[in-house]
């Protein structure tokens, strides 16, 4: 279902379950990567639940997830989180935060 989604509706379903903060997994990666470049969990939740999916979104074949870097302005830069998504498990996994 998730694979066949389109780039509009990926972003759409990826911000809507980003509305719970419970079903967001942050990866012991993502936090070290965060830490390393100022982004809070909270500014890395705010750009999840209201960013934009301009890349294409790219699947990852070894974990069977599709990968999209979701992107939104904040606090005076842009920020980039890649979240996974796949048809297994509902939630979002954080796989790394970046400044763009």
């Amino acid at each position: 279902m998730i694979s066949k989604l389109s780039k509009p509706q990926l972003q759409a379903y990826v911000r809507r379950v980003a509305l719970d903060s419970a079903r967001l997994a942050f990866t012991d990666h993502a936090l070290i990567q965060m830490k390393r470049r100022h982004i809070t969990r909270d500014m890395a939740i705010e750009v999840i639940r209201r960013g934009r999916l301009n890349r294409t979104p790219e699947p990852n074949r070894a974990k069977g997830n599709i990968e999209c870097r979701m992107e939104h302005f904040l606090t005076g830069r842009d920020v980039g989180v890649v979240v996974a998504v796949s048809d297994d498990e509902p939630d979002l996994v954080v796989i790394t935060a970046m400044a763009l």
